[in-house]
C-alpha cells in the first residue's frame, strides 16, 4: 500500500472543507446562506482502536512438557496518558430553503499506554535470565501509542420544520465519512526480562516479517500503523425549541456509519500460532488489510442564538467505530456558528 504523508492529508482535508465556504458566497446571491462553525471537542479516548502484539518479540515460553507457548504477554489496561485531548474542528454549511450541504473537518493528536502482562496458559511462574521470577498478572513492560487522527464528513440533509409546531424540527440526510489515523508505537518501562530479550535482538521487541511463516523475521523498536476508515453516513438531527422565542435550542444529532477499514501494519506480527504445514513450524497472525466497519457519532448540545447571524453552543459528543478493533471517545464540545448571506 502506498503511504500518504500526514501533511498531504491535512492539506487536502482543509481545502475540501474550505472549498464549500468558497462556493457558498457565490450562491448566496441566489437565496443561499452559508454558516461557518469552528468547534472544540475535548475527547477522552476510552478505546484507541489499536492493541499490542501478544508477545514480547513473540518469543515462545516452554511448559514442563516442552510444548512451546506463544503470545503469553497480552496487552491490558489501555488508557489515555492525559484525561482529555483537544480535538479541533471546522464545519462549513450552505443552506437554501430546507436543504443543507455541509462539510466538516476535525483533527486530534493523542497518546495512550497499555500494560503488557504475563498471563501464561499453564499458570506457572516464569524464571528470568538473571533468576528473577514473574508471576501470572505481573507487568513486564508498557506500550505507548502516539496517534494523529483526522475526521472528514460531507453530506446533504433536508429539514422538516415544525414536526411538533413551535417545538420540534427534524432533519435527515445522507453523506460520506473518511477517517485517517497514523500511529507510532514503542515499548517502554521494560522489566529486566523485557530488557534482556531486547538486548538479544536489537533494536527492538516488535517482530516483523513479510512472509507468513516468518522465515524473514526481523525486529524493530518502533513501528507505525496507518489506517483509513471510510463509508456512508445517515445524519439525523432533532432540534427542540426550549423557549417560545426559539433563542434557546436543544439539538440532538445521531449519525450512523457503515463502511470499511483498511489498515497497513507494516508487516508487524501480532501473534504466532503453531502450524505443522509451515516450513518454520509457525504462522503469523496480523491485523491488516480491509474489513467491514460500522459506528455512530452522537451529539447533545444546548444552543443559544445571540442574534440572527451568531449562535453559541455547548454539550457533549460520543463517537464509536468498530472495524479491525474498537475506537471509543467522548467528552464535552463547544462551538460558535456565524451565518453569512441568504434571506
Amino acid at each position: 500500500m502506498r503511504r500518504v504523508p500526514i501533511q498531504t492529508i491535512l492539506v487536502l482535508a482543509v481545502l475540501a472543507v474550505v472549498s464549500l465556504g468558497a462556493y457558498a458566497p457565490a450562491v448566496a446571491q441566489d437565496g443561499w446562506s452559508w454558516i461557518v462553525t469552528p468547534q472544540l471537542w475535548l475527547t477522552h479516548i476510552e478505546k484507541n482502536g489499536f492493541h499490542s502484539p501478544a508477545g514480547l518479540g513473540n518469543f515462545p515460553i516452554f511448559d514442563p512438557s516442552g510444548t512451546a507457548l506463544f503470545d503469553q504477554f497480552p496487552s491490558e489496561n489501555s488508557k489515555p496518558v492525559e484525561d482529555l485531548y483537544p480535538q479541533w474542528g471546522l464545519q462549513v454549511a450552505a443552506q437554501k430553503n430546507r436543504w443543507t450541504v455541509a462539510g466538516s473537518f476535525q483533527y486530534v493528536s493523542f497518546e495512550t499506554r497499555s500494560d503488557v502482562i504475563y498471563r501464561p496458559d499453564n499458570g506457572l511462574p516464569l524464571i528470568g535470565f538473571s533468576g528473577e521470577q514473574y508471576f501470572p498478572g505481573d507487568r513486564v513492560a508498557q506500550e505507548f501509542l502516539d496517534t494523529t487522527r483526522i475526521d472528514m464528513d460531507f453530506g446533504a440533509s433536508y429539514l422538516f420544520p415544525d414536526v411538533i409546531p413551535g417545538r420540534l424540527d427534524f432533519s435527515v440526510g445522507a453523506g460520506v465519512k473518511l477517517i485517517y489515523a497514523e500511529t507510532s508505537r514503542q515499548y517502554a518501562n521494560l522489566s529486566l526480562l523485557a530488557a534482556t530479550l531486547n538486548s538479544f535482538n536489537p533494536p527492538g521487541l516488535y517482530l516483523v516479517c513479510r512472509n507468513d511463516d516468518c522465515s524473514d523475521a526481523g525486529f524493530r523498536d518502533r513501528v507505525k500503523t496507518t489506517d483509513f476508515i471510510y463509508g456512508a453516513t445517515i445524519p439525523m438531527n432533532a432540534t427542540v425549541h426550549l423557549t417560545e422565542d426559539a433563542k434557546w435550542l436543544l439539538p440532538v444529532s445521531i449519525t450512523p456509519f457503515l463502511g470499511a477499514e483498511t489498515r497497513d501494519d507494516r508487516d508487524v506480527v501480532y501473534s504466532l500460532e503453531a502450524d505443522a504445514s509451515s516450513p518454520t513450524g509457525v504462522r503469523a497472525n496480523r491485523i491488516d488489510g480491509t474489513t467491514f466497519a460500522y459506528g455512530v457519532t452522537a451529539d447533545v448540545t444546548v444552543r443559544y442564538l445571540l442574534s440572527d447571524t451568531v449562535s453559541v453552543y455547548g454539550g457533549g459528543r460520543v463517537q464509536y467505530i468498530n472495524g479491525h478493533e474498537e475506537y471509543l471517545a467522548y467528552g464535552p464540545i463547544v462551538g460558535m456558528s456565524v451565518r453569512f448571506g441568504g434571506k
